[in-house]
């Protein structure tokens, strides 16, 4: 039976989390038609053992490939290179899928041909598995259900990748290529697919379980400080593509101008939290009255009011920003 849905698992030393993350795609009635393609990125951990074990119990379903290490992005450009499903749906080897909805959600797949399906995801806590926050594809409740088109600007809010699923063939055929060896890349997997992309349904259930809490996540502020020199080269690979962007729509271009924007707000946030130093509010005043002059729409599509204190202040208050981050951080 043709394959509806391709699951591609990054995974690197999650030996902890795969069975659960595996183990939340083990439902009979569906099995042949998903395929879990977990890429093993050189892990150094048992972590291709675990994912060979379910190979074997399910061999036309699960398939292990091992690769040298290259980052989340060469994952993510394994898994289009061999898919083979009519949907393509990153899924992190330290995360899981709501098995109560997953059957259904394939169903829906098969039944469908939008390029991009939209689910809510749940943010959990770990250790605890404990709900942290709901996190919603559209804020406009009425479009649940319902298809919009994307480049009409009928979508409002930039979809994330845990609530991503998309057309294969829109990522197999077209120049589509994600960062490697590089934190950061999930923005570009969002983002470079959007110029191919029309429909949008919207799914009103939670389908991705987004794990949170785990030390050395790149999203973990420490880490990106450590690491912000990686989040710049992703952010100059995505103003790249935008400037080579020709004969889009208005709705397309506005949608990932957004997209960006958000990459331009997490920037912001590695200032902020370093922002005792003097450096830093020159290095700040400087890459963003660049990014004025370049990419004025990108510039403008931030939305964060810290942001727009920051610049009408003329980033004076960096180092005040710096200390109320670190108070509400401590809490």
């Amino acid at each position: 039976m043709e394959k509806i849905l391709s699951i591609v698992i990054p995974a690197y030393n999650v030996e902890k989390y795969l069975e659960k993350c595996l183990a939340s795609f083990e439902i009979q009635a569906i099995l042949d038609r998903i395929e879990v393609l977990v890429i093993n990125d050189g892990s150094k951990d048992h972590t291709a053992e675990i994912a060979q074990w379910y190979c074997e119990k399910y061999p036309e379903t699960y398939f292990l490939y091992n690769k040298e290490n290259g980052g989340h992005g060469s994952g993510i450009n394994y898994g289009i290179r061999y898919a083979t499903g009519k949907y393509f749906k990153v899924v992190d080897g330290d995360d899981w899928l709501n098995t109560e909805e997953l059957e259904a959600f394939v169903k829906l797949l098969e039944e469908t041909d939008t390029d991009i399906v939209a689910a809510d995801f749940l943010c959990i806590q770990d250790e605890t598995d404990a709900i942290l926050e709901e996190k919603h594809c559209t804020p406009c409740k009425e479009q649940y259900g319902h298809i919009a088109d994307l480049t009409k600007g009928e979508v409002m809010d930039v979809i994330k990748m845990h609530a991503l699923t998309i057309r294969t063939a829109i990522l197999k055929q077209n120049p589509i290529q994600i960062d490697e060896h590089c934190y950061y890349v999930d923005c570009e997997y969002i983002t470079y697919p959007i110029p191919f992309v029309r429909t949008v349904y919207f799914y009103p259930k939670f389908l991705y379980m987004y794990r949170l809490g785990r030390n050395g996540q790149s999203m973990d502020i420490r880490s990106m400080q450590k690491n912000r020199m990686q989040h710049q080269r992703v952010l100059d690979s995505l103003l790249k593509f935008y400037a080579e962007l020709h004969g889009l729509s208005d709705g397309s271009m506005r949608y990932i101008e957004r997209c960006i924007a958000q990459v331009v707000e997490n920037q912001f946030q590695i200032y902020i939290s370093m922002g005792c130093d003097k450096k830093i509010q020159e290095e700040l005043r400087q890459w963003d009255l660049e990014l004025k002059k370049r990419y004025p729409d990108i510039y403008g599509a931030t939305r964060k009011k810290s942001i727009t204190m920051l610049r009408k202040t003329g980033y004076r208050i960096l180092p005040v920003g710096a200390v109320v981050y670190r108070i509400c951080k401590n809490r």
